[in-house]
């Protein structure tokens, strides 16, 4: 049955339509809990670790960033990507790597550091979001370094009809 079909089979107290603020916020509370859960090591739905991941440890955050959130706000264009790059600073004392960035969605991709970052020097993370689809976004990504530090970073906006 296709989603159509199966929509109009519904009685009609079921068949609701949401507001674009009730699609946003769940929209957005789906990525903090997605995000939320890759940053516990555990698996969606069913909130118990996954196999063969050791339990998450408190990692000292020795690293800051120039920013952890990004509005582009409304100038996206329909199919042009935008990107913005976040600047890691280590503060510890023994050198970082970047050993993984993972995206909430195949539309953000992702370029970084990938050579250690001495202490008082910087690293970065890319992100682009591909605008192949108008509205409001949030994406985020989880940056992993070699010592077990995690940390999230955001991106919104909105993608704008190109009219002509």
């Amino acid at each position: 049955m296709t989603g159509m079909a199966l929509f109009l089979s519904l009685p009609s107290v079921a068949q609701k339509r949401l507001t674009l603020n009730e699609i946003k916020a769940a929209e957005k509370k789906n990525q903090v809990e997605q995000a939320q859960d890759v940053a516990e090591g555990t698996v969606p739905q069913t909130g118990k670790p996954a196999a063969n991941t050791p339990a998450p440890v408190n990692v000292p955050l020795t690293c800051s960033w120039d920013k952890t959130d990004h509005d582009f706000g409304t100038s996206i264009l329909h199919q042009k990507p935008a990107s913005t790059t976040f600047t890691m600073t280590n503060n510890g004392t023994v050198p970082v790597t970047i050993t993984e960035v993972t995206t909430s969605c195949g539309c953000t991709s992702r370029k970084f550091s990938k050579e250690p970052i001495k202490p008082g020097e910087t690293g970065t993370v890319s992100l682009e979001y591909d605008a192949k689809i108008t509205g409001f976004f949030t994406k985020s990504a989880i940056v992993k370094l070699n010592d077990g530090q995690k940390y999230v970073l955001t991106i919104k906006g909105e993608v704008q009809k190109v009219e002509g």
